[in-house]
C-alpha cells in the first residue's frame, strides 16, 4: 500500500470515525474494515481509476456516477454511502487515508495490536492462525496481522510489534512457522514456482 501522509491521516481520521460509529450501530464494523481492505487493493490494480476519483477536475457529479457504476451491488450501502458523502466533501484523494484511520481505530476500539510480519512466501492459513496464537499469547491482546511479502527474505519470517523483540519463549514457538516457510519457499524454488510480488 502506497505510504498515506500525515496530513491526509489527520482528515481520514474525521471520516473513518464517523463511519465506525455507523458501522458499529449495525454491527458491520469488522465488515466494513474488509471491504475497505478490499477498496485499497482495488485501487492499487486501477491507478486510473483512482487518479480519477482524486481529480479536481471532474466534477462531482461525474465522480458521484462512476462510484455508483462501479461499486452499487459490489459494496455495502453503508460503504457507497460513504464514499458519495466523501465525494460531497472532494475528499476521495483521501481514501486510503480513511482506509488506515479506519484499520486504527477499530484497533484501538478492540483493543488489538498490530503486528507487522514480512514472509518470503504469503501465508497460508495453518500458518496464520499459529502465528496469530503464538502472538496472542506473548502479547496478551488480538494481534490484526499485516502482512507484506519480501521475497528477499531466504525464508522465514521477521515479526514486528511495536518495534519489540520477542523473548525465547515467543522465539521458540514461531521456529515451526519460521521453519515451514523456509521450507515451502525452497520447494517452490526449487519447482520454479516461486512468488514473485507485484511491483
Amino acid at each position: 500500500m502506497a505510504k498515506v501522509d500525515d496530513r491526509d491521516l489527520a482528515v481520514g481520521r474525521l471520516y473513518a470515525e464517523a463511519m465506525l460509529a455507523l458501522a458499529e450501530e449495525r454491527g458491520s464494523s469488522d465488515a466494513l474494515l474488509d471491504e475497505l481492505k478490499e477498496l485499497v487493493d482495488f485501487l492499487d490494480q486501477n491507478p486510473k481509476v483512482e487518479h480519477f476519483l482524486a481529480s479536481q477536475m471532474v466534477d462531482e457529479e461525474g465522480r458521484a456516477r462512476v462510484l455508483e457504476d462501479l461499486f452499487r451491488g459490489q459494496a455495502s450501502d453503508l460503504l457507497l454511502d460513504s464514499l458519495q458523502v466523501i465525494n460531497r466533501k472532494g475528499r476521495l484523494g483521501q481514501i486510503r487515508a480513511i482506509a488506515e484511520s479506519y484499520r486504527t481505530a477499530l484497533r484501538d476500539l478492540r483493543g488489538w495490536v498490530d503486528v507487522h510480519v514480512r514472509t518470503a512466501v504469503p501465508l497460508d492459513d495453518a500458518q496464520r492462525t499459529r502465528l496469530q496464537e503464538a502472538m496472542a499469547a506473548s502479547t496478551g491482546r488480538k494481534p490484526a496481522l499485516i502482512e507484506r511479502i519480501d521475497p528477499s527474505l531466504i525464508g522465514g519470517l521477521v515479526v514486528d510489534v511495536e518495534g519489540r523483540k520477542f523473548d525465547a519463549s515467543v522465539a521458540s514457538r514461531l521456529q515451526d512457522l519460521s521453519a515451514a516457510l523456509q521450507a515451502r519457499a525452497s520447494r517452490e524454488i526449487v519447482s520454479g514456482t516461486a512468488y514473485v510480488a507485484e511491483s
